[in-house]
């Protein structure tokens, strides 16, 4: 069964991301002491890739074929996401030399075969095209899901709730075990945190893969159930509670702790509209396209947003309403990209390399 109404919700979280980095890119001073509109910014990007790991273990355990091999799923991942990784990253190669940056192998390297983000070093795991660190959690996550969903699916379905709560519980107090076992200093880039607690929490692949085992048994709690309570007038004012907390609490709980039942509702809320056929304007066919390109546009919107703005207001001397209107305009040039990086790249080459079928040759003609 198809879940439309989450592949539009997958836009949702990809254009808070691109707000966030709008943001960082257009207004920001470099000052985080004080800085609530930064701080918000920063929770809100967060909040967007916590949902798309959550999503990708619910997506991939509600559509998991009986009997598929581990080889054939692999090749199908890798199909989806690494194409378009690699034209971003080759990319992202010419626009840093363009504008006079440099890379060295130790960043590039593991960027490409997306291993970065399990060093603790952040022009490591940020380099590149930086967004492309949660590709490396990603390819962690698809290794492991051929072990995971046979674990996942001999659990009693009575168990099935119980043992969400305490995935969502174990990524609440990842932050205070992390907290527990590693130094208070130096600060990272001003922040209340070190760069290795900031790594630990929110970068390394297997912390990031408490959320993604979240949504696989949330996949299979639903379909045992048949369908669930959650609507969206449940999760929408989870949300609503939780961005305000989040700046309040320790940094920390802030990136992934809070709102991770907010996001987990969210999830249950639009599959359960799916399961149910219910009315969900994120079903529409517009948001459906825009779910469908979400991931070239997130590959690509950092990308746009930095080298875009360099070339219309280099020293950043335009005022808030000229920045607002080359947001706008780089929000167009990004959808622009993205369906062309997802029609020429992304959709052809899934269905060339995920099929594992070469083509037939045609019989040569009699003449």
């Amino acid at each position: 069964m198809r879940l439309p109404t989450l592949t539009g919700l997958r836009f949702t979280a990809a254009f808070a991301v691109f707000a966030a980095h709008t943001y960082f890119t257009f207004w920001f001073d470099g000052v985080w002491e004080g800085n609530s509109a930064a701080t918000f910014a920063l929770i809100l990007a967060r909040s967007g890739v916590a949902f798309f790991f959550l999503l990708s273990g619910f997506v991939l355990a509600w559509s998991a074929r009986p009997g598929d091999r581990a080889g054939a799923f692999w090749r199908r991942r890798a199909a989806k996401i690494y194409p378009t990784h690699v034209v971003t990253w080759l990319a992202a190669l010419l626009l840093i030399d363009w504008a006079g940056g440099r890379t060295t192998a130790r960043q590039a390297v593991p960027n490409l075969f997306l291993v970065q983000s399990w060093w603790p070093v952040f022009d490591v795991y940020d380099s590149v095209n930086g967004v492309s660190w949660s590709l490396s959690c990603e390819a962690f996550f698809y290794l492991a899901f051929p072990l995971l969903i046979p674990l996942v699916r001999r659990i009693p379905a009575a168990r099935l709730w119980a043992c969400a709560g305490a995935a969502a519980l174990a990524v609440i107090l990842l932050p205070a075990l992390v907290t527990a076992v590693t130094s208070a200093q130096p600060s990272f880039y001003g922040l209340p945190t070190t760069l290795h607690r900031y790594w630990a929490v929110y970068t390394f692949p297997p912390a990031r893969l408490l959320e993604f085992v979240l949504g696989m048994l949330l996949a299979r709690a639903l379909a045992e159930a048949g369908g669930t309570r959650v609507r969206f007038r449940h999760a929408l004012p989870a949300l609503a509670a939780g961005y305000p907390l989040a700046m309040y609490v320790p940094f920390l709980y802030a990136i992934t702790a809070v709102l991770v039942i907010p996001m987990a509702l969210l999830v249950l809320a639009g599959a359960g509209a799916d399961v149910r056929a219910s009315r969900s304007p994120l079903r529409h066919r517009t948001a459906v396209w825009l779910g469908d390109i979400s991931f070239a546009f997130y590959m690509v919107h950092m990308l746009v947003l930095t080298y875009g703005y360099r070339l219309v207001d280099e020293d950043r001397t335009g005022g808030d309403g000229f920045r607002a209107l080359c947001a706008a305009a780089l929000l167009a040039v990004s959808v622009a990209v993205s369906w062309a990086l997802y029609a020429g790249v992304e959709r052809p080459l899934t269905r060339l390399l995920g099929s594992g079928r070469r083509p037939v040759p045609r019989a040569p003609s009699g003449k």
